[in-house]
């Protein structure tokens, strides 16, 4: 992953534990501004987890990769998890394996998102 200061970057390779994927945003501070996002990076886990574009009825154990980056660019723009009673939202704390439901936004995402920009 980048250092502050340099290009927002989407990309692949080991990350410690067991994340699926992990981003990280850099903001400075403006005025009356809110979420002045200066730059994004975000690293999928391919070391340790297999994704899928396609995730069919014989999918096993593989993340739907569009719904990992739906998820991850939700944390770019200042989204945070959501839990328990949630699940159907991208959002939600955990990904679910072979399920493509986290592709869009729900509801409540899109309202975050309003109440933050």
């Amino acid at each position: 992953m980048n250092r502050p200061g340099e290009l927002s970057a989407w990309d692949a390779g080991d990350l410690k534990g067991n994340h699926v994927a992990v981003a990280c945003s850099w903001t400075w501070p403006m005025a009356g501004v809110k979420n002045d996002l200066r730059e994004a990076d975000v690293r999928f886990s391919t070391r340790d987890q297999d994704f899928t574009n396609k995730p069919t009825s014989k999918c096993s154990n593989k993340y739907d990769i569009r719904s990992v980056g739906t998820h991850e660019a939700g944390h770019v723009f200042g989204l945070g998890h959501v839990g328990s009673g949630h699940e159907n939202l991208t959002m939600y704390t955990n990904s679910f394996t072979c399920n493509t439901k986290a592709r869009t936004l729900g509801k409540g995402d899109v309202l975050a998102l309003r109440s933050i920009y």
